[in-house]
C-alpha cells in the first residue's frame, strides 16, 4: 500500500480533538496512524515529543515506531510509542525512582507462583496450567480450569502480594492501578504529565478495558485529542477484561442530547489483507452478530478461491486432509487455528510426529515441550523423585510393560503401587520390578549418563522408532544434557515456561488459539473443528458470551489471505458431532 484511498486520507487528516477511526481486517490501520504522525508534525508543526502512541504489544509499538520514522525520520526518536505498562511504568520510574530491576520478570513469577502452590500441597498434574490460573486470579481475571481451589487460591494470592512487597517488586497487574492512583492523587504530577502528551493515540481501542480508558481520558484532560482506533467486530478478550462497550462508551460521552456527535468518526471499510471469498464470507458470519457497529466492508482483491468447508468423520480423519492440503506448500504461510490449547496441543502432536515442522501459539516451541521432550523429562523426574502420577502414566508403557492406569489410582501414586498390584502375576511383576531398578539406576548419574542409559538400556530410543517417530528432538535432548551437572539442574531449568517471542524468526506451520492469532495474517489458514460446544465454546450461555465467541470465528477467518478452510467434525471416537452454528450463515 503506498497511496491512501479516500477513507484512509480522511482519517490521516484529523488533527484535535476526539476522534474514533473504525479500522476493519486488513484496512491499513497501521498505515493511518503512522501518516497521520506526518501530518500532525509536517502539516500542523506539532512537536513530536507531545505524540503519544499506546499499543497493546511490544510488536505492535515497535511496528509504528519503524514506521514513524520511515516517513518523518529522526524526528520519531522524540516521540513515544509504548503498551499501557510500559508508559504507566515510565511514569512511576520517575516518581518513585524505580528501575527495570523492580519488575517482576516472567521467568522470577513462574518460579514464585509454582513454589507457593508446591507449598500449599495443592495436588496438581499440569503445573504450567496452575501457575497460569493462580496468575489470572491475582490479576482480577477469570480463568475456567479450577484447578486450586477458591480457599487456596485467596490465600496464595495474599502471599504473592507479600513476597512482591518484600522484595519492592512490580507485577505488570500494579503498574495500571499504581498509576492511575498517582495521577488521580497529585494533580501537580497529573498536569506535568498533560502538558507533556498533548496528542493521543490508542491502538485497539476495542480491546481496552475501563481503567485504561479512565487513564487515557484522566491524561487527555480537556483538550481531549484522543485518537482512538479499533474494530468491536475483533473484540474478543472480554475474559481479561477488555471490552468494545468502551467504543461504544467513547462515542457515548461525545454525543450531545440531540444526537450531535463531537467526534470525528472516520470508516476504514476496505480489506486489503484478504481476497474477496474470504471478506464476503467473514461478513456473513459477523452480521448475524446484534450488538456491533454498522460498517461496510469490501475487498481490495477481487479474486480468489472460494472458502472450503467441509465434515469429517474424525478428527484423525481430519488432520490427515491438513496435512495432505499442505505437503508440498511453502508452510511458513500456513496456520492451524484451534478454540482451545488442548486442541492446539493435539494438532501439534499430530504433525510433529509425522517430521512435520511447527511453531505452537504463536512461539516457536521448547524442545521441552514436544512429546519426546515431555517424555525424557517425566522420566528424569521420576529419578529425582519430584515427579506426578501424570510422570508416572506417561512413561510406564514406554516401551512397553503392560502396566495399567489401575495401578496408580491414588492422587499420591509411588512407582511401588505397581509393584504390590502385580504381586504373583510373574510377567507383569518381573517388567515393574525392571521399571523400578532402572529409575533407581538412574538416580545416582549425570543427566547424560542418564540420557544415554534411557535410549539404550531402557529401550526408549527402539520404542520411538517401532512407532514410526522421527529421532531428531531424542539426539538434540542427548546433546542438551551434557551442559547440566545434575538432574535437578537439568530440571529446572526445563521447567522453565517456553521463552522464545513470537517475534523471532520462526519456520513451520503456526498452530495457535483463535486468541491468539489476533494481528496476523498468512497466505492458507485452517480453522479445526468448528463445532458446536467448541466454537462456540460450551460455556457460552449468554447472548453477549455467544456473540463474542462468533466475533472470534470471525477474526480467524480475517487472518487468511487467499485460501480458507473452515473444517468441522460429523463424529469423533463414536460420538456425533454438530457443526457450529456460525456455518449457517455460510449455507
Amino acid at each position: 500500500m503506498n497511496e491512501p484511498d479516500a477513507a484512509q486520507r480522511a482519517a490521516m487528516r484529523h488533527g484535535g480533538g476526539p476522534a474514533l477511526v473504525i479500522a476493519g481486517p486488513g484496512s491499513g490501520k497501521t498505515f493511518v496512524m503512522t501518516r497521520r504522525i506526518a501530518y500532525l508534525t509536517d502539516d500542523l508543526k506539532i512537536d513530536p515529543s507531545s505524540i503519544l502512541t499506546l499499543t497493546f504489544t511490544n510488536a505492535a509499538a515497535k511496528e509504528i515506531r519503524s514506521r514513524a520514522y520511515s516517513f518523518i525520520g529522526a524526528r520519531a526518536s522524540r516521540m513515544t510509542f509504548g503498551t499501557f505498562h510500559s508508559v504507566s511504568f515510565s511514569i512511576l520510574k520517575q516518581t518513585y525512582g524505580l528501575t527495570r530491576a523492580n519488575i517482576l520478570k516472567p521467568a522470577e513469577k513462574y518460579i514464585i507462583l509454582r513454589d507457593l502452590i508446591i507449598g500449599s500441597h495443592t495436588y496438581v498434574e499440569d503445573m504450567p496450567e496452575a501457575v497460569d490460573e493462580l496468575s489470572a486470579r491475582i490479576n482480577g481475571v477469570s480463568y475456567g480450569n479450577g484447578l486450586i481451589g477458591e480457599e487456596t487460591g485467596e490465600r496464595l494470592c495474599l502471599k504473592y502480594r507479600e513476597i512482591l512487597r518484600e522484595r519492592r517488586l512490580l507485577d505488570f497487574g500494579d503498574m495500571l492501578r499504581k498509576c492511575h492512583a498517582l495521577l488521580t492523587a497529585d494533580t501537580a504530577r497529573l498536569a506535568f504529565w498533560r502538558d507533556r502528551y498533548r496528542y493521543i493515540q490508542v491502538d485497539e481501542f476495542q480491546d481496552t478495558d475501563s481503567l485504561q480508558y479512565e487513564l487515557v481520558k484522566l491524561l487527555a484532560g480537556d483538550d481531549e485529542n484522543i485518537y482512538a482506533v479499533g474494530d468491536d467486530d475483533q473484540s474478543i478478550y472480554g475474559f481479561r477484561g477488555g471490552s468494545f462497550g468502551v467504543m461504544r462508551r467513547f462515542m457515548d460521552e461525545h454525543t450531545d442530547e440531540a444526537g450531535g456527535r463531537r467526534l470525528g468518526i472516520y470508516e476504514l471499510g476496505k480489506n486489503y489483507r484478504c481476497c474477496m471469498p474470504i471478506v464476503r464470507a467473514a461478513v456473513k458470519v459477523i452480521t448475524q452478530n446484534e450488538d456491533r457497529i454498522a460498517k461496510h466492508q469490501e475487498a481490495f482483491d477481487l479474486t480468489g478461491p472460494d472458502v472450503d468447508i467441509r465434515g469429517f468423520g474424525g478428527r484423525d480423519e481430519e488432520a490427515e486432509e491438513m496435512m495432505r492440503l499442505t505437503a508440498s506448500a511453502h508452510t511458513d504461510d500456513i496456520a492451524i487455528l484451534a478454540r482451545t490449547n488442548e486442541l492446539v496441543k493435539y494438532y501439534d502432536r499430530v504433525l510433529s510426529a509425522k517430521g512435520i515442522r511447527t511453531s505452537l501459539n504463536g512461539i516457536s516451541k521448547s524442545l521441552y515441550r514436544t512429546e519426546c521432550g515431555e517424555d525424557v523429562m517425566a522420566y528424569m523426574r521420576l529419578a529425582c523423585g519430584r515427579y506426578t502420577r501424570s510422570d508416572i502414566l506417561r512413561c510406564m508403557n514406554k516401551p512397553y510393560r503392560g502396566i495399567g492406569r489401575e495401578a496408580f489410582a491414588g492422587a499420591e501414586a509411588v512407582l511401588d503401587d505397581a509393584a504390590n498390584f502385580y504381586k504373583g502375576i510373574p510377567e507383569v511383576e518381573d517388567a515393574v520390578r525392571q521399571f523400578i531398578e532402572d529409575i533407581n539406576r538412574m538416580k545416582l548419574m549425570k543427566p547424560e549418563n542418564a540420557m544415554r542409559y534411557l535410549m539404550k538400556v531402557v529401550g526408549y530410543e527402539e520404542y520411538l522408532i517401532k512407532c514410526g517417530a522421527y529421532l531428531n528432538d531424542l539426539h538434540e535432548l542427548y546433546e542438551r544434557s551434557g551442559a547440566y551437572s545434575s538432574l535437578y539442574e537439568w530440571i529446572r531449568a526445563s521447567d522453565m515456561p517456553d521463552s522464545v517471542s513470537a517475534d523471532d524468526d520462526s519456520t513451520g506451520i503456526r498452530i495457535l488459539t483463535l486468541h491468539a492469532c489476533k494481528g496476523l495474517e498468512f497466505r492458507e489458514v485452517f480453522i479445526a473443528d468448528v463445532n458446536e460446544g467448541i466454537i462456540p465454546y460450551r460455556r457460552a450461555a449468554k447472548k453477549s458470551e455467544m456473540e463474542e465467541e462468533r466475533r472470534l470465528l470471525y477474526v480467524g477467518m480475517t487472518r487468511a489471505e487467499r485460501k480458507l478452510h473452515i473444517f468441522y467434525l460429523n463424529e469423533n471416537n463414536g460420538k456425533k458431532m454438530q457443526p457450529s452454528r456460525f456455518l449457517d450463515a455460510l449455507q
